[in-house]
């Protein structure tokens, strides 16, 4: 009996540790279940949020690259509008024009000139599908990149044209179709103003949508996003090449909570008709002009069955679980990010090569796309600071020429005074003759680099005007080796200050002498311009002072002003190997000689 009570007593006993101990490992499980959970749901809303923030900031950086590239074109369509509108000597030409009773064909074909000129130099022109300039009345002229479907634009159906009125102005407001081609275009209206600031017509600018839609052909955008388009106060959405109105307006609210980095881009919700909620991310291209982009919560969302095996693996290991959301938030989010950052630096130091390594299938790899592109942007800076240095050198060609003419008008008038002192009449006529073609020619021809024969016939004239001033004490003979040469191109009034030099520094201080002006080539393609007088000479001195760059005295203007503004012009036109160089030997003779290339067209030279 005492046997049997006590083996109950033991397993009474077992029983009740095995009780307690089963209360201990289940409360040890549901709060290593609570503890999972909580780390769990943690972890799902930190990478949501993180998530969402950059999708977010990845998207108003590629929305902000895109709207600078379309602001720069838009820009310059702006530009090309307002040098039509005021203060440009298109500008002037035009109100003449309009203000114009008596109008002559050969007015309306300079400001078509001067008006395709400035289409031509317009970086954008390409998106104008059409340019037209109006009094609103019955002128007018219209620059365009029209195809053989297009109508021809005549007085009959320019009032077919959307918005072209006299009190018409919109800034990119709408998107409309050419009743002309029927071609989708925006519209860019200004006024033309003449003095007093009157409105006098109308700038009527059609550019293509490509000139958005262009720019957004390498977008990475996510399957479920949308890309909308603000113009004024019409709504559009952006499917591939083509803008389409939006029909339906969405219903929006203001986001509540900011996680842009930028200060201009805009966060708020917008809500479809079937109740879908979805974020807009939006930056502003310019006034009137905003581009967009929907993004939806699934994107922002990760896969609930990544979630939910995370959730389960935190409860059977929560350490295990913990190194890997570690190492998984490493491997998509640190590593991509210190690459991206370490490609930054190269930018900085000068590496602009592109790296498709970075352009991977997320939003980093958004972000990825957007350095490159930015690479591609400073390249495209550093090539229009290059255009912009070849502008001035051509606005300092302009200066060196200016620099001729006065000096060689004064003696050309001094010699006219001349003649009409010491004689009374016979060779006045001729004179003036002479000086009217040359007047003209630099009032008028316009042109950089002329015909060695025009140039040849300038020189005579220049000549004949001294002739009657010196007489027989100078004559002067050109011997052409090669009848060719003369269809060669030479900067305007290269070798008038030449002769002018040998006439009043070489044969004048020595009473009578004698020059000749001698053309042949040089080597395979070039020119050589020899010209030599029997005077007084230059020194080595006279000759390196004349080449020098400093500045001239009273003395120097005179005697080597003209010689070098030849020079620089030469090697401006040309190129550093050609130019002007001087051989003299002091009372015997001085030799001047000009290498230039054989060419016939302008476009070829170096400048």
């Amino acid at each position: 009996m005492k046997a049997l009570n006590a083996l109950l007593e033991e397993v009474i006993c077992t029983k009740r540790k095995a009780t307690i101990k089963s209360r201990i490992i289940m409360i040890m499980t549901v709060f290593a279940l609570l503890i999972a959970t909580l780390l769990s749901f943690f972890s799902y809303e930190l990478i949501s949020y993180f998530q969402k923030r950059t999708t977010i900031q990845a998207t108003e950086f590629n929305l902000q690259l895109v709207s600078h590239i379309i602001e720069q074109d838009l820009l310059n369509l702006s530009v090309l509008a307002m040098t039509c509108s005021t203060n440009s000597s298109t500008n002037s030409m035009l109100k003449e024009y309009f203000k114009s009773r008596d109008r002559q064909p050969m007015e309306a074909i300079n400001v078509f000139s001067s008006l395709q000129e400035e289409f031509r130099m317009n970086r954008s022109n390409g998106y104008v599908r059409r340019l037209i300039v109006t009094d609103n009345k019955d002128k007018f002229f219209q620059v365009d990149n029209s195809v053989s479907t297009s109508v021809p634009l005549s007085i009959h159906n320019i009032n077919q044209l959307p918005g072209l009125s006299l009190d018409s102005r919109e800034e990119w407001e709408r998107v409309i179709k050419d009743p002309l081609s029927l071609t989708y275009t925006i519209p860019f209206i200004m006024p033309i103003y003449g003095d007093n600031a009157n409105r006098i017509g109308t700038v009527y600018l059609l550019a293509n949508t490509a000139v958005i839609t262009d720019k957004l052909k390498g977008y990475g955008l996510p399957e479920d996003s949308k890309l909308l388009l603000t113009l004024g106060e019409h709504k559009y959405e952006i499917q591939g090449d083509k803008i389409v109105p939006i029909s339906t307006p969405y219903k929006v609210t203001p986001y509540e909570q900011n996680i842009t980095s930028g200060s201009v881009t805009s966060l708020s919700w917008l809500e479809t008709e079937e109740g879908e909620k979805l974020i807009s991310v939006a930056y502003p291209v310019r006034k009137g002009v905003t581009l967009s982009q929907t993004l939806s919560e699934k994107q922002f969302a990760p896969q609930f069955n990544i979630w939910l095996l995370l959730m389960l693996g935190v409860c059977v290991l929560v350490i295990t679980s913990s190194g890997f959301i570690t190492l998984y938030l490493t491997k998509t989010i640190s590593l991509p990010v210190e690459k991206l950052k370490k490609r930054i630096d190269k930018i900085a130091q000068g590496n602009f090569l592109i790296d498709r390594n970075m352009e991977w299938n997320s939003e980093l790899g958004d972000v990825g796309r957007g350095i490159n592109r930015l690479s591609q942007d400073i390249v495209a800076l550093m090539e229009t600071r290059v255009a912009d240095e070849k502008q001035r050198q051509e606005l300092e060609y302009r200066m060196l020429q200016s620099q001729i003419n006065p000096h060689f008008l004064y003696n050309t008038l001094n010699s006219i005074k001349w003649m009409a002192t010491i004689q009374n009449a016979t060779g006045i006529a001729e004179m003036t003759t002479s000086l009217s073609r040359l007047l003209r020619s630099i009032a008028k021809d316009m042109r950089r680099l002329v015909p060695l024969q025009e140039e040849l016939s300038l020189l005579d004239d220049y000549f004949l005007i001294q002739k009657y001033r010196y007489g027989s004490n100078i004559t002067m003979e050109t011997l052409t080796y090669d009848e060719q040469l003369l269809t060669g191109l030479i900067p305007r009034f290269t070798l008038q200050p030449l002769l002018e030099n040998a006439i009043f520094h070489g044969i004048e201080p020595k009473g009578r002498g004698h020059i000749v002006l001698s053309i042949q080539r040089s080597g395979l393609n070039d020119i050589l311009i020899t010209l030599e007088d029997n005077g007084v000479g230059i020194s080595e001195e006279q000759i390196a002072g004349i080449f020098a760059c400093q500045e001239p005295s009273s003395k120097g203007l005179l005697e080597g002003m003209g010689l070098r503004s030849v020079h620089e012009r030469l090697r401006l036109a040309f190129g550093e190997q050609y130019g002007l160089s001087i051989d003299s030997k002091e009372g015997q003779y001085t030799k001047m000689f000009i290498l230039l290339p054989y060419r016939k067209t302008e476009s070829s030279s170096v400048l």
